[in-house]
């Protein structure tokens, strides 16, 4: 209770700054409901300027326009040349990733050195799951030669803490990598409000596994 006249502001102000940058007449009150029932600046962000100005043309493209300035401001920029924690993996997947709008699921491809190869989607579901199996979690990592790997999903409802079936995952794909040789090296829960890390292999999971030997003999 002590906390929902905060927000009320909060959200005021937002509303407030969005018709002021767009140059709107309309007064806060006027579009207050609007606003709410659209989910607020979160809402906005996902769903564009028409759920809030209607078939205003002129002030839905400017509102759009702006939109598409902020998603290209938290675009990744580029890889650092080694990545050595979850904080580095965040500072450049953080805010996209935890912006999104459904659950995604996605692993980072790493060389001998830790540096970046690539970073592919690997599965999206809904507001509240994410169908995952290792075939699709390993195939760019294969495909790209990887040496480890960083496995890294969402949390829309904004909350980063890992749920029973995120931590059972986890040690599904470490095993599933250990078994391949592509060590699971973090995997890491990215949410508005901040993530968690998982963790992967324990050291020395990251040798290289013996290689098998097959004989032409029946």
């Amino acid at each position: 209770m002590l906390h929902a006249p905060t927000s009320r502001v909060r959200d005021d102000d937002d509303l407030t700054l969005v018709l002021r940058a767009v140059g709107a007449s309309a007064r806060p009150d006027e579009l207050a409901e609007r606003w709410t029932e659209g989910g607020g600046l979160l809402g906005l962000w996902h769903g564009g300027g028409a759920g809030l100005f209607g078939s205003d043309a002129a002030l839905v493209a400017r509102l759009d326009a702006f939109l598409e300035l902020g998603r290209r401001l938290v675009r990744a920029p580029p890889w650092p040349e080694v990545v050595d924690g979850p904080e580095a993996v965040l500072r450049y997947t953080g805010p996209r990733l935890a912006l999104e709008a459904q659950e995604g699921f996605w692993v980072l491809c790493l060389d001998a050195r830790g540096r970046p190869l690539a970073l592919s989607r690997v599965s999206q579901g809904t507001l509240t799951a994410c169908l995952v199996h290792p075939r699709e979690v390993f195939a760019p990592a294969l495909r790209c030669r990887a040496h480890s790997v960083v496995l890294l999903h969402n949390h829309p409802s904004g909350d980063p803490e890992p749920s029973v079936e995120d931590v059972a995952l986890t040690a599904r794909l470490v095993d599933a990598g250990q078994i391949l040789g592509i060590p699971v090296v973090d995997h890491v829960v990215v949410a508005r409000t901040g993530f968690r890390s998982l963790g992967g292999a324990p050291p020395g999971a990251s040798e290289e596994p013996p290689c098998l030997a097959m004989s032409g003999q029946p």
